[in-house]
């Protein structure tokens, strides 16, 4: 059965959707400006396909990219992605470049050459793409590809499949002092924004990301035992995380202050969304004369505070909510001479033994 559906284009204009399902067969649809010029068309196909008559393949090689950005996109794959709106972004932008094309015509020079064409060429901002962000594009430019290849049968290879990714830098592994932290928590005490203080504590103290403070709600705040429960990860998996005496005073003094209407710990002031801490979080760096520091680096500092204090693997992965140990790694960094003590320990007793022999 055939099954027509009104859109409307990002110009305002309306087309026609009509898509053609025969059990045993692929679906297939097409786009036309007219409702009456889809449903003819479904009709014509449908008889076609009960008579042996449609040419599969054909279809196949005349499909163009921007018929399965719409079918991709249509299909609700990106609704059970965590970053869905970031993988929107870089499939549009895919889509305005490769739209017209047909699929069979993008081939894995093509797409490298597109790739140093990202690369190379600014943001809106005027900065330089980094190689991470260029992956990205081409992460969310293969799942596209995938999905043709495994589901909708459209191209027998995937065009990305072969390309090698580029060498990404290890990111920014700043780690604040003691002094630096002392120096940043007075300042955003007496910051203009009356939420910096606790974010930026609770950051430090609890390694929590920026985005799982600011979506904290009231509801998740156990006073009582002192803890926090994050339910939006990074991971998907919800945590909790123990509050230091400093950072509860700080959410009861929030909480008398609180509006009763808005759920959450750090609400907006003029709106029902999250705070925008940017402004004030660079601000106070900049009076703190601290350099090379984002908010991320807050869970840096925290986890090789927690790992130079002697914490385990186990406990380190539980207090940061990270999967692997490979995640966890780029987070401690510990220098050599913290570990010095175990390999003078392990030294003592494997020479120990062998001066007991020779004497």
């Amino acid at each position: 059965m055939a099954s027509i559906y009104k859109r409307k284009n990002k110009n305002g204009t309306a087309c026609w959707r009509a898509v053609v399902r025969i059990k045993g067969h692929p679906s297939i649809s097409n786009h036309f400006e007219r409702k009456q010029e889809a449903e003819d068309w479904a009709s014509d196909v449908e008889r076609q396909i009960k008579l042996g008559q449609f040419n599969l393949d054909r279809h196949k090689a005349q499909a163009t990219f921007s018929e399965l950005y719409r079918r991709y996109v249509d299909s609700g794959i990106l609704e059970h992605r965590k970053a869905s709106k970031d993988t929107v972004r870089h499939l549009n932008y895919w889509n305005e470049r490769f739209k017209s094309y047909a699929l069979i015509h993008i081939t894995p020079d093509l797409v490298a050459k597109e790739r140093r064409i990202l690369l190379d060429a600014p943001t809106n901002k005027g900065k330089a793409r980094k190689p991470a962000t260029v992956n990205r594009y081409l992460a969310a430019l293969s799942s596209i590809f995938t999905y043709a290849c495994r589901t909708l049968r459209w191209v027998a290879e995937n065009p990305c499949v072969n390309l090698i990714k580029l060498k990404e830098s290890h990111g920014r592994d700043r780690v604040l002092t003691k002094e630096e932290a002392t120096r940043l928590l007075e300042v955003c005490r007496e910051s203009r924004c009356s939420y910096l203080y606790c974010i930026v504590l609770m950051g430090l103290t609890t390694g929590a990301r920026r985005g799982e403070i600011l979506s904290l709600t009231w509801q998740c705040v156990d006073f009582d035992n002192g803890l926090a429960h994050f339910k939006i990860t990074k991971n998907g998996r919800p945590r909790s995380v123990p509050l230091v005496d400093e950072v509860v005073k700080e959410l009861k003094r929030l909480f008398s202050e609180r509006d009763p209407c808005k759920d959450l710990v750090f609400a907006s002031k003029t709106a029902f969304g999250k705070i925008d801490i940017s402004k004030p979080w660079y601000r106070a760096l900049q009076q703190a004369e601290i350099s090379g520091v984002v908010f991320h680096s807050l869970r840096h500092s925290f986890t090789t505070y927690m790992a130079r204090a002697g914490a385990s693997t186990m406990q380190l992965q539980t207090a940061t909510g990270h999967l692997s140990l490979s995640s966890l790694q780029g987070y401690t960094h510990l220098e050599a001479q913290m570990t010095r003590k175990y390999s003078e320990n392990i030294s003592e007793r494997i020479l120990g033994g062998v001066d007991e022999k020779r004497s």
